[in-house]
């Protein structure tokens, strides 16, 4: 019996779900919360695609489910958002999947390892589970910490989450300029993202507004030097060599700590290129895709 609580947050893919099943099925997580977005609205195809992958989370095992169904569709970020909140209304931290993600089985214990070692430590805000550099299956040490919050499978604590919206209400009276410089050292990196916050602030690119908050807080992420978590819905055509990395996964336990709590700037300037750093007419067809035509990624 696994005792992290897991938060899984699904729409319509239900294979991807049932192939996550499997993998829950053999660890028998003891609370498992379970939040899906509604249909897009006359979509009759996409309300039975709903309906199916919902029915797919069914425990057969001694395990205390909890679920947040909605009617309405909301989009990928609103719902991935009242998800949490939802989630850490009854929990004190836990695990984040969403319905396109495969975790590698050592992923489960990685995150209860961490949770626990960084329970006090204010300074860590989140547990990655994606790595998506060169090297993805680096064996010592066993993590790296990073600026950068990979959001496609991850752990948190209810007190690092909390505070943390779309409208990014929390950064209202912040020098965003100074804020940065702290993070940012390197001209480029700087540039990309003052400019970012001055252009984009208000859309709902999610895993970028959640670094805002990561920094807000002054906070450092883990992320694994292996790759735990595959993504299999990662479709976007100007990352083939990351879409690549992410559909394997490695072993990572036991773990072998670092040192030292100290940022890997080489490994950040890494993530900036290759993921970040996407012309801006990639970034809105991403979010038209999300937002407006339903299809989660």
């Amino acid at each position: 019996m696994f005792n992290v609580p897991i938060l899984i947050i699904l729409y319509n893919k239900v294979e991807a779900v049932h192939n996550l099943f499997q993998i829950l099925k053999e660890l028998k997580p003891a609370k498992l919360y379970v939040a899906a977005d509604g249909a897009i609205p006359g979509d009759r195809m996409d309300y039975a695609y709903c309906l199916q992958t919902r029915n797919v989370i069914l425990p057969h095992w001694d395990c205390k489910v909890e679920y947040l169904f909605k009617d309405e569709h909301l989009g990928k970020a609103t719902l991935t958002i009242q998800a949490i909140d939802w989630f850490f209304e009854h929990e004190e931290e836990g695990i984040i999947l969403f319905e396109n993600t495969l975790p590698h089985y050592d992923f489960f214990s990685y995150c209860q390892e961490l949770l626990e070692k960084y329970r006090t430590n204010m300074d860590i805000v989140h547990i990655g589970g994606g790595n998506v550099q060169k090297r993805a299956h680096r064996k010592i040490p066993s993590y790296y910490f990073s600026a950068y919050a990979t959001f496609w499978g991850f752990a948190t604590w209810k007190n690092r989450w909390e505070n943390f919206d779309l409208k990014m209400t929390e950064l209202k009276d912040v020098d965003i300029p100074t804020m940065l410089k702290q993070y940012f050292h390197q001209k480029k990196e700087l540039k990309y993202w003052t400019k970012w916050w001055n252009k984009n602030k208000k859309i709902d690119f999610l895993e970028y507004q959640y670094n805002f908050h990561v920094w807000f807080r002054n906070g450092l992420c883990i992320a694994p030097s292996s790759n735990l978590i595959a993504n299999i819905a990662f479709q976007r055509a100007k990352k083939r060599k990351i879409r690549k990395l992410l559909k394997k996964t490695y072993p990572i336990m036991p773990l072998i700590h670092p040192e030292e709590i100290k940022r890997d700037r080489k490994a950040d300037r890494y993530i900036l290129k290759k993921y970040y750093k996407r012309d801006l007419i990639s970034m809105f067809a991403d979010w038209i895709t999300i937002n407006l035509l339903g299809m989660h990624k």
